[in-house]
């Protein structure tokens, strides 16, 4: 959810805490930061376009009393590597994803996503189904991606050319940041400035301006009609959570998640946009851990 540009502001003081070991996984070469946390059925968290693993903040701490919660950085956000190898659409994401799974020897594992993290999980889902389909035992859908749908308009600009020189010179990682928030709240005052420049920081990080830019421009598979025939073949259960003001990914969309998949079941959180694991974190961790307790 950010836009970033050559001057890196200073972190927030309080970086270094986290709720979870921090850990490094080597996919290729390349170093895919995530943190891990708890024991029990594992856990794999996915975050959206231009998030982090800071996204999940509140949500993971809840699942780690009682599971094995995996919060990944995808590759080009947040700590991890950021390669200038253009390999940046869904699908290479859900390799690396798909390796992490194997590198662990996960089973009976729920994978949940959040926006384009969402897209993430299920392509994943149809990899990891594959070449071994007891390994994953449900998946998590929160206003996620996955249908042809108008792109908002931090996506559209990221594909922009000017986002590389003017753009970077004119927009502050802070007050785009701040922007992308307002595009995704329902209640713009819950929006923090710790969060803001939470985010700005990691979007402002080296090679991060790169990465945004090249998922903006592969962000829809080109097998988009394909892809979404095979929703109606998901055999496990899925939890779709959607904020019911989202502005980003609009309710419409997961109503057509559940309506294709199978075993699915939509919660839908009022006065909530399209970040409902922060905007709305208590709600959304009691409507998952019921889920998860099935």
């Amino acid at each position: 959810m950010l836009i970033g540009c050559a001057r890196v502001p200073a972190p927030p003081a309080d970086l270094d805490k986290s709720w979870g070991e921090r850990k490094v996984f080597d996919y290729q070469g390349i170093k895919i930061n995530y943190y891990e946390a708890g024991q029990g059925p594992p856990v794999i968290l996915l975050h959206g376009f231009g998030g982090c693993t800071y996204t999940w903040r509140y949500l993971a701490p809840e699942l780690a009393k009682d599971h094995r919660v995996f919060a990944i950085d995808l590759k080009g956000y947040g700590l991890s590597d950021k390669p200038a190898d253009g390999k940046y659409a869904v699908a290479d994401q859900a390799d690396m994803v798909a390796a992490f799974i194997r590198s662990q020897d996960l089973h009976d594992l729920v994978i949940m996503g959040h926006s384009m993290g969402g897209a993430v999980t299920l392509m994943t889902y149809f990899q990891v189904r594959e070449e071994a389909p007891a390994r994953i035992k449900k998946l998590v859908l929160i206003d996620s991606a996955g249908y042809p749908q108008k792109m908002p308009w931090f996506i559209r600009f990221a594909k922009m050319p000017v986002i590389g020189s003017v753009g970077g010179r004119l927009l502050s990682p802070r007050f785009a940041t701040m922007m992308v928030l307002r595009k995704s709240y329902y209640n713009k005052d819950k929006i923090t400035d710790e969060q803001i420049d939470t985010y700005a920081y990691y979007g402002s990080l080296p090679g991060s301006r790169e990465a945004v830019t090249q998922t903006a421009k592969q962000i829809v598979p080109e097998d988009i009609e394909a892809l979404t025939a095979r929703y109606k073949t998901i055999s496990v259960p899925v939890l779709i959570v959607w904020g019911e003001d989202d502005e980003v990914v609009p309710l419409s969309v997961g109503e057509n998640f559940k309506r294709d998949i199978p075993n699915s079941e939509l919660a839908v959180l009022p006065h909530c946009g399209h970040i409902p694991l922060e905007e709305d974190a208590g709600e959304t961790n009691r409507t998952v851990a019921a889920f998860l307790k099935k």
